[in-house]
This record gives structure tokens, C-alpha cells and sequence, in this order.
């Protein structure tokens, strides 16, 4: 059950994100606008740092989504190494063989 809650947690926080980061950003280059005045700068700083932490993007773990595992993972399959292993001895992931001497 503890994989599951790490993936679980996971999913929460890239959609946390995903649902923040346009207005993050949006308060970023406003704050960033010399134009404005420092008063409606301060405003959007602080509306920038009421935001949830995990909105961030470093908050986000790429996790293998069958065991959970947080190390090793292959980017592209979004598995740990040690699955994509085993899913390539078997034959189940299409263009990859294993190189042996």
C-alpha cells in the first residue's frame, strides 16, 4: 500500500502544478514589471509566495508507475530500470534488445 500512496501523492502534486503554473508565472512577470508601481509589485510578490508549496516544479519525483521506486528511473517509459529489465528479457518493449557478448 505504500507505493500506491507515492504515486498517489505524486499525481497530486504534478496536478497541483499543472493547475498553478500559469497564474505562477503570470504573477512572476508581473513582479518583474518595472512599469508597475512597487506597491502593485509587492502585491503580486506576495500573492507569489501565498502560493502552495507543492505548485513547485522541484517538488515534483518521477516515480516508476508499477512499483513506485524513485531511483532509476527510464524517462521515456516512466519505469524503473529493473522493470524495464524484466519487460526486455521477456520481449514486451518493441525495438530494444539486450547486447550480450
Amino acid at each position: 500500500m505504500k507505493i500506491v500512496r507515492k504515486n498517489k501523492k505524486d499525481k497530486e502534486r504534478r496536478e497541483i502544478y499543472k493547475n498553478t503554473e500559469k497564474m505562477k508565472n503570470m504573477y512572476k512577470m508581473l513582479r518583474r514589471n518595472e512599469l508597475l508601481d512597487q506597491e502593485t509589485r509587492n502585491y503580486f510578490n506576495m500573492k507569489l509566495i501565498g502560493s502552495p508549496k507543492d505548485s513547485s516544479i522541484s517538488r515534483i519525483k518521477n516515480r516508476c508507475i508499477e512499483t513506485g521506486r524513485s531511483r532509476g528511473i527510464i524517462s521515456a517509459y516512466r519505469i524503473s530500470r529493473l522493470r524495464f529489465r524484466e519487460y526486455m528479457k521477456m520481449g514486451l518493449i518493441s525495438g530494444v534488445k539486450k547486447i550480450s557478448y
